[in-house]
C-alpha cells in the first residue's frame, strides 16, 4: 500500500491494539458526555414538571377555596352580583383562573360598596357621589388583582410549554371538538352532524365508588368570552355562578324546571336575571340551561348547589338519569304554581332539553373534561 520504504516500515510495526484501546477511550467517553447530558436534561425535566406540578396545586387550591365560599353568608361571598353583572355589562374579570383569596375579598368588597350605593338611590341619601367613588376604587383593586391571577395562569402556561419542549413532546393536542362563534349555534342547539351525540360516553361518579357512563353535557371553553355573551342573549335559562342570587337552590331549581319545559320562569324574580329573548327555534331546539363559570373553576361549586336543590341531582343531570322514568317530576314543589304542573313537562320537548356550561379558563381541570365534552372556541385568526 505504502509507496515508500520509511511509510510501509512504520505501518508494519504499528500496534493495532493501542488504536483499539483509544478508539474504546474515545467511545467511553463519548458514552460518559452522553449520559451527563441525559441526566441533566432529565433532572432539568423533572425540576420544570415539578414547578407545573406546584403551580397547578396553587391553582387548584384556589379553585377549591372558591368553592368553599359558598357556606358564607350571602353578604360575604367573594363573588357577589353587582349591577353589572345582572345587567350583562361592564366585565369585571379578566381571562384569570387561578383566583387567590385577595382577589376573593376584592370582589366581596366590590359587592358590599355596590350594595351600599343600590341603598343610597333607593333612599334618596343624596350620598351617591361618595358611594360611586367607593365603587371604582373596588372595581380598581379588583382590575389589579385580576392581573395579577391572570400572570400566574400565564407563569403556568409557559411552565407547561418549557417541559414539553424540554422533554422534546408533540405540541398538546386540545381534546373535544373545535367551532368558530358564529357556528355556535349549529354545533350546541342544532347538534348538526351528531357531534356531540356521537362524541362517546364519559364516566361520572356517584359517589359510591362507583361509575356511571353517560353522554356528556358540552363545556365551550372561550377566553375571549365571546361564547358567553353569545348563549346569554339566546333564549336560555342563564345562571351567573358568579352572581349568590343566580346560585341559591330555589333559583337553580326555577332555571332547571324552566328548560325543561321551556317556559317560563314560574314566579317573576327579579334575581334571577335570565334571559327572556325569543328566538325562531325555541319549540324546535328546546330552551338551553346554562351555566357560565367564568374565570373561575366553579364547576365544584354547581354541583354542590344542585345537590343542595335534591341530594344526587348533580349526578342524574349529568348522567342524563333525570330525564328517565320522569326523574325530573321529584323537583316539583307543591308551591309552584300551574306552569309546572306534571303534564306541562312533554317527552317530545325533553327530548330537546339542552344543558351547557361556559367558561373562560382556557385549560380545565383534567376530571372536568372527562365528564364534560370540551367544546373550544376558535377566534377569527385560528387562535384560541
Amino acid at each position: 500500500v505504502a509507496s515508500l520504504v520509511a511509510v510501509a516500515s512504520v505501518l508494519q510495526s504499528w500496534d493495532l491494539s493501542l488504536t483499539e484501546a483509544m478508539l474504546q477511550n474515545m467511545e467511553a467517553e463519548q458514552h460518559r458526555r452522553a449520559q451527563e447530558a441525559q441526566k441533566h436534561k432529565e433532572a432539568e425535566a423533572n425540576r420544570i414538571n415539578l414547578k407545573v406540578q406546584q403551580l397547578a396545586k396553587e391553582q387548584q387550591q384556589c379553585h377549591k377555596e372558591v368553592s368553599c365560599d359558598l357556606g358564607r353568608p350571602p353578604g360575604r361571598r367573594p363573588w357577589g352580583g353587582p349591577e353589572s353583572w345582572r345587567s350583562g355589562e361592564g366585565e369585571l374579570l379578566g381571562s384569570a383562573s387561578l383566583v387567590c383569596p385577595q382577589l376573593q375579598q376584592a370582589y366581596c368588597e366590590l359587592n358590599r360598596r355596590i350594595t351600599e350605593h343600590d341603598k343610597c338611590e333607593r333612599k334618596c341619601m343624596g350620598k351617591t357621589e361618595l358611594t360611586l367613588q367607593a365603587i371604582k376604587d373596588a372595581e380598581a383593586q379588583v382590575d389589579r388583582l385580576r392581573q395579577e391571577a391572570q400572570k400566574a395562569e400565564e407563569t403556568l402556561a409557559m411552565a407547561r410549554l418549557e417541559l414539553r419542549e424540554q422533554t422534546q413532546e408533540e405540541e398538546e393536542t386540545a381534546p373535544g371538538l373545535k367551532c368558530k362563534v358564529t357556528e355556535l349555534h349549529d354545533v350546541l342547539m342544532k347538534d348538526v352532524g351528531d357531534r356531540i351525540r356521537a362524541d362517546g360516553r364519559s364516566e361520572v361518579p356517584t359517589g359510591c365508588n362507583d361509575q356511571v357512563a353517560a353522554f356528556r353535557w358540552p363545556l365551550v371553553i372561550d377566553p375571549s368570552g365571546q361564547a358567553a355573551t353569545f348563549l346569554r342573549y339566546q333564549d336560555t335559562n342563564y345562571v351567573d355562578t358568579v352572581n349568590p342570587e343566580h346560585l341559591r337552590p330555589e333559583s337553580i331549581r326555577l332555571a332547571l324546571l324552566g328548560a325543561l319545559r321551556y317556559g317560563m320562569q314560574g314566579p317573576d324574580s327579579p334575581t334571577l336575571g335570565l334571559t327572556r329573548l325569543l328566538t325562531r327555534h325555541t319549540h324546535r331546539y328546546g330552551k338551553p340551561l346554562v351555566f357560565d363559570l367564568r374565570e373561575v373553576n366553579l364547576f365544584p361549586a354547581v354541583q354542590q348547589q344542585l345537590d343542595a336543590v335534591q341530594p344526587g341531582l348533580a349526578q342524574a343531570l349529568l348522567s342524563r338519569g333525570l330525564l328517565a322514568q320522569e326523574g325530573y317530576l321529584s323537583l316539583l314543589r307543591p308551591t309552584d304554581g300551574p306552569e309546572y304542573d306534571p303534564s306541562q313537562f312533554q317527552e317530545a320537548r325533553l327530548e330537546h332539553f339542552r344543558l351547557f356550561f361556559v367558561t373562560r379558563v382556557q385549560w380545565p381541570p383534567a376530571d372536568q373534561l372527562q365528564i364534560l365534552l370540551p367544546v373550544r372556541v376558535q377566534l377569527s385568526g385560528g387562535g384560541f
